[in-house]
């Protein structure tokens, strides 16, 4: 790839400053930009660019995911259960209901933000997951990593790079629990050996604008 000169995107945007708003849908707009950071922004500009200034990404297909067989608590940490300030054992399970309803995600539709606002460099999980319900994200659920995960050949989380450069990501769709009572989040990420591999995030940690969340628009 051959990287982009300074006077080619002068002229992409000065061609945006000079194009008629007639036709152009303001809640769109809104919807695509309000409550994420100049970073979370410019990633998905970067892919309208390089895809020749076209939105319509050729995916892998969406991913099916099986809701007959429910994440696995035994392969991976169980679901926290009740509040967030009780001992996580009992009560409701912590996962998004309206990510759970769906069997199928396409993740052209996806976005990776960290809810970073502009001026921080970082926030802690529990944070992130307050700003995530304030705005209304549909927050992808454990089981859909889990599928990303064993999806034949990882071809979904190899789109996901190729198109997006995306090498990390947690599912903040699903609130964990270790044996110790701490909360996490599973996370996604891809390895310099080119696989990707899963792992937990504490939500008491810091998260950076290299530690995006997998949402989508409400």
């Amino acid at each position: 790839m051959k990287t982009a000169t300074y006077h080619q995107i002068k002229d992409v945007a000065v061609r945006l400053l000079n194009l008629s708003t007639d036709g152009v849908d303001g809640d769109a707009i809104q919807k695509g930009t309000e409550g994420y950071s100049t970073d979370d922004v410019n990633r998905r500009l970067k892919a309208f660019l390089n895809n020749g200034l076209s939105f319509i990404m050729k995916g892998p297909g969406a991913l099916i995911v099986d809701r007959a067989k429910p994440f696995d608590e035994g392969k991976y940490l169980p679901i926290w259960r009740g509040p967030k300030d009780g001992n996580g054992l009992k009560g409701k399970e912590e996962q998004d209901a309206r990510s759970l309803a769906l069997t199928e995600f396409d993740f052209a539709k996806v976005l990776f933000t960290a809810c970073l606002k502009d001026g921080e460099s970082v926030i802690t999980g529990e944070e992130k997951l307050m700003r995530h319900i304030a705005t209304k994200h549909i927050r992808l659920d454990a089981k859909a990593g889990q599928c990303l995960f064993e999806e034949k050949g990882q071809a979904t989380l190899e789109w996901l790079y190729q198109t997006f450069d995306i090498t990390w990501f947690e599912l903040p769709g699903t609130v964990l629990r270790n044996d110790r009572g701490s909360r996490y989040f599973l996370f996604l990420y891809r390895s310099g050996d080119g696989r990707w591999y899963w792992s937990y995030y504490w939500l008491d940690n810091f998260r950076v604008a290299e530690n995006p969340s997998a949402v989508l628009a409400s």
